[in-house]
């Protein structure tokens, strides 16, 4: 008959296996508050309040609004959701290198399309996956993204798609929000919205 103390180590041995087969947290973000500086570039007009992150077109440079974090990570499982308010037309998840690599990935969420698209090098473009979708009527959408050696798979929208490219293995040093907000007006034209960003490393 095994000791007390016996099944009391096991015990303990399996509940330590446990929290540590649990992924390691590299970032979560509650938007509750406002933005720390890692989130240290950006375009647009952007606030951090009651659980939400919130760009839109402003300024005198046209292009949508971006916000980007210092984050480092290779291989990674990431989760957020997001909204597209008024004539806003798509939302996107840029992932870059360092400033002398630029971008690395691009996930496109839009109305009517879906994108990933991979940068070799700089100043190049790849679409893995470009596909003509209908974006849910629910007013959050969930997208989840497993980066996991050199294979991307993304769920979004009640679909999965799976890709592979070289660059998917490449080392990053930053995150960021983005997309097409609905124009110049501003937050009168439209705006992107994005809640409970979790990245966790990959099991």
């Amino acid at each position: 008959m095994k000791s007390v103390l016996t099944i009391f180590l096991s015990g303990l041995a399996s509940a330590s296996f446990a929290l540590s087969a649990e992924p390691s947290v590299l970032l979560k973000e509650t938007f509750e508050h406002p933005l720390s500086a890692d989130w240290h570039w950006g375009l647009g007009t952007w606030t951090a309040k009651d659980g939400v992150l919130r760009g839109f077109e402003s300024g005198e440079r046209r292009h949508g609004p971006v916000k980007q974090r210092h984050l480092a990570l290779t291989e990674a499982d990431i989760c957020f959701d997001f909204r597209l308010e008024g004539k806003a037309s798509f939302a996107s998840f840029p992932i870059d290198g360092t400033r002398e690599r630029g971008h690395i990935l691009n996930f496109v969420m839009g109305r009517n399309v879906f994108r990933i698209i991979a940068h070799p090098k700089k100043g190049e473009n790849v679409d893995l996956v470009r596909e003509q979708i209908t974006l849910g009527d629910t007013e959050w959408h969930p997208v989840h993204i497993v980066l996991k050696g050199e294979t991307v798979t993304v769920n979004f929208n009640g679909q999965t798609w799976t890709a592979k490219h070289a660059v998917v293995a490449e080392p990053k040093a930053n995150i960021g929000f983005g997309g097409e907000s609905g124009g110049p007006e501003g937050e009168k034209a439209g705006a992107l919205a994005f809640r409970c960003l979790k990245i966790t490393e990959t099991r």
